[in-house]
């Protein structure tokens, strides 16, 4: 009787499951088709408005309302209705609504990556409320371009930007703008190294996010003191400030930011070696992105959990989360990009928006004309009607055809526009897809803690790239390589070789910098097909590569064209390579010739590409050469690596002014 009745309580909550699920399953359904038709709704209802208002200030303002609400629903038709306000306040020299429209245009083309359109218009932008002494559109305008400015590396003119807008939101007592722009001052500074700086900013940012009770403020405050903290190595404190903004991002229903606060803490417990919390907040950020999706954030848990487990000895499930890792890595690049190319939104920039305008100016002065030769012809004698009837009939047909002429041609700008999209955005992602290839500075420096990489890519993507791995003897590999070009054929490069020092030292298991090389050598030319008969290929690359056994103190080298500097008792020795490229015309049988050095404390090693030294700038425009580029070292040695790295950026900059990068820059250095 026990059994049975078991058997029935068990079938009875089975029932009741499936129908709870069925009823959140339609629930949601029904929840999401509702979300949709609210939508449409108000879309609907903002375009009703348009046909039936009499003013063109209020279909200005309209047409922005749509723009704004399809930002983040089909960016194509944001970009249709902001152009379409755009040219209507153009035609009314309508100033205030021609300077909204301009602002927003610039959001537009900032979000589609169009970082160069977006800075255009936002300087129209702001040239326009500063005439019409609109102190709060200034406010938003210096915002904007601080952001430009960022992007560009430019700090001290992003600092001077994000200052000019907090003054004025200040003074307008505009709080939640003022709480953006010290979360802004937060990040520069960050970006700067100017830990201390950022975290005032940071702290700022919270103490106003309190007395205005923003909870996104505090959330967003909170998140980039953690993030300042991480990058510092002072994980106790990072976890702290993650554990309040998940608190107030969850509070706000803001899963994707709780998702990435999980990962956060995650990776704060690995580096202290709590793998059993590291294990819990990165299945906690597991089970959100692959409730709603999140691709990057599952990407990155899947990682973590991999590491996790296998330094818990635990290799099958670390196997597994490394194999889960690898099919989504693979698969969301595939998806992304054929989804980019065939889906995402495009845009129009400033040379269809100028089209529009003027093919409104014109039929606009044809009007004007036809309506005066009309007034005209009506003081002609009926003797010359049959005249008056041909030459309109004439001008009508012309009219047509023109009209026809610049549809075609405005379809022509559409497709071109839709391609430099999908150009700018294919790009955009395989700087994602290079920047995850490269190894996490933080692993690097949770091993060799006073080291520090300078990496400024020539474009969105580079061809000099950086390596590191650690041997399962315990040794330390390092490398810096230049390949062939920069930009996309440079980036190319760099994952082949990536993927072949992966193949050589985790796959092979060799463990000298000769082999080492060899190997690489061989995978490049094997996977370029150099060493079939009519080859025209000679890409190849230019490596250093190191080795440390820090057990021993003993250093070993070998390089492709690009030498070794240590420097010791402040004089700097350099250790020459072999001169061959890897991959291109070198044979296969190359042989690159190690070097093994004693190493002492205080020894600094420095691996760089030849961009620095190559960098057109001074006084005359001339290359920064090697004797400069070793004078520099030299009298920075002695400082601590975040320092020296800072004083090159520095130096750089002020040597190349306002030229242009030359090439992609690559500089490691390494205090033992």
């Amino acid at each position: 009787m026990k059994a049975i009745s078991n058997n029935l309580f068990l079938n009875k909550t089975k029932q009741f499951l499936v129908a709870f699920i069925l009823f959140v399953f339609c629930s949601s359904a029904v929840a999401k088709n509702n979300d949709s038709i609210l939508f449409q709704k108000k879309i609907d209802s903002l375009q009703n408005l348009i046909d039936n208002s009499k003013k063109d200030d209020d279909k200005i303002s309209y047409l922005l309302q749509i723009a704004k609400a399809q930002e983040t629903n089909d960016r194509l038709k944001a970009f249709d209705f902001a152009n379409i306000a755009y040219a209507l306040a153009q035609k009314t020299k309508n100033k205030l609504r021609t300077g909204q429209c301009i602002n927003f245009l610039g959001d537009l083309n900032w979000f589609s990556g169009d970082y160069a359109s977006a800075s255009n218009y936002y300087y129209k932008a702001l040239g326009i409320y500063e005439e019409l002494k609109d102190t709060a559109g200034m406010a938003e305008c210096y915002r904007n371009i601080g952001w430009i400015l960022m992007g560009q590396e430019r700090f001290k003119e992003t600092v001077e930007y994000f200052n000019k807008s907090l003054a004025i939101n200040q003074k307008l007592k505009l709080n939640q703008r003022v709480i953006a722009n010290l979360d802004d001052l937060g990040i520069v500074n960050k970006q700067m190294g100017n830990y201390e700086e950022a975290i005032k900013f940071c702290k700022q940012t919270i103490k106003l996010s309190e007395s205005d009770k923003s909870t996104k403020g505090l959330a967003t405050g909170y998140g980039n003191l953690a993030i300042i903290y991480v990058e510092m190595g002072q994980y106790d404190i990072a976890i702290e400030s993650f554990q309040i903004s998940n608190k107030n991002h969850e509070s706000i229903d803001d899963h994707y930011n709780c998702a990435e606060g999980y990962v956060g803490l995650a990776q704060c417990y690995f580096q202290i070696k709590n793998y059993h919390k590291a294990q819990e907040y990165a299945e906690k950020s597991l089970a959100i992105s692959q409730k709603f999706q999140y691709k990057t954030t599952l990407t990155s848990a899947y990682q973590l959990l991999a590491h996790v487990y296998s330094n818990q000895n635990n290799y099958q499930k670390a196997f597994k989360y490394m194999e889960l890792f690898s099919n989504l890595r693979d698969s969301t690049y595939n998806e992304k990009n054929s989804r980019q190319i065939n889906e995402m939104s495009a845009k129009y920039e400033s040379e269809k928006k100028e089209l529009m305008i003027n093919s409104l100016e014109k039929d606009k002065a044809l009007s004007d004309e036809k309506s005066a030769q009309d007034k005209k012809f009506k003081t002609y004698s009926i003797i010359f009607f049959s005249l008056i009837a041909v030459f309109v009939f004439f001008l009508f047909r012309s009219f047509l055809q023109k009209k026809k002429a610049n549809n075609s041609l405005s379809l022509a700008y559409k497709e071109i526009e839709v391609k430099n999209k999908d150009i700018t955005d294919s790009i955009n992602y395989a700087k994602q897809i290079q920047r995850a290839r490269l190894p996490n500075p933080s692993i690097i420096l949770s091993h060799l803690p006073d080291s520090f990489g300078l990496y400024k890519p020539k474009d969105v993507v580079s061809g000099d790239f950086y390596w590191f791995a650690e041997h399962e003897n315990g040794k330390l590999l390092l490398a810096a390589a230049d390949c062939t070009g920069h930009g996309i054929p440079g980036a190319f490069m760099s994952l082949i070789g990536i993927d072949e020092l992966n193949h050589a030292v985790l796959e092979k298991r060799l463990c000298d910098t000769s082999s080492i090389l060899s190997s690489l050598n061989k995978g490049v030319k094997k996977a370029l097909r150099q060493n079939e008969e009519n080859s025209m290929s000679r890409d190849g690359m230019d490596i250093a590569l190191l080795i440390f056994d820090l057990k021993n103190n003993t250093l070993e080298y070998a390089g492709a064209n690009r030498p070794l500097y240590y420097i010791r008792d402040n004089a700097l020795n350099e250790i020459p390579p072999t001169k061959s490229a890897i991959g291109g015309i070198t044979s296969n049988d190359q042989v690159f010739k190690s070097h093994v050095r004693e190493i002492k404390k205080n020894d600094m090693i420095y691996v760089f590409t030849d961009g620095f030294a190559d960098q057109f700038g001074g006084e005359s425009g001339k290359k920064y050469m090697t004797k400069r580029f070793k004078d520099l070292l030299l009298s920075i040695h002695h400082k601590p690596a975040t320092e020296q790295e800072a004083i090159l950026e520095k130096s750089l900059a002020e040597w190349k002014k306002d030229i242009s990068q030359v090439d992609d820059i690559l500089v490691m250095g390494v205090r033992i």
